[in-house]
């Protein structure tokens, strides 16, 4: 999955978009990428899909 598939994802639920997840990225506050073609970093399903219920679930629950 690419940055901007995650900043769709998020931005569906209502949590952010493309622009947050860059942020997370660049504070090392989101998970390592899983593969990096040239400069373009990627992340496997699974990957995200744990990052989406430890993180943004959690804080759209407790809005």
């Amino acid at each position: 999955m690419s940055q901007t598939d995650i900043g769709r994802m998020t931005e569906k639920v209502g949590w952010g978009d493309q622009r947050k997840i860059a942020v997370l990225i660049k504070r090392n506050q989101f998970p390592p990428h899983d593969v990096r073609i040239g400069s373009t970093k990627g992340w496997k399903r699974e990957t995200i899909d744990k990052w989406f219920k430890e993180v943004v679930e959690n804080s759209l629950q407790k809005k």
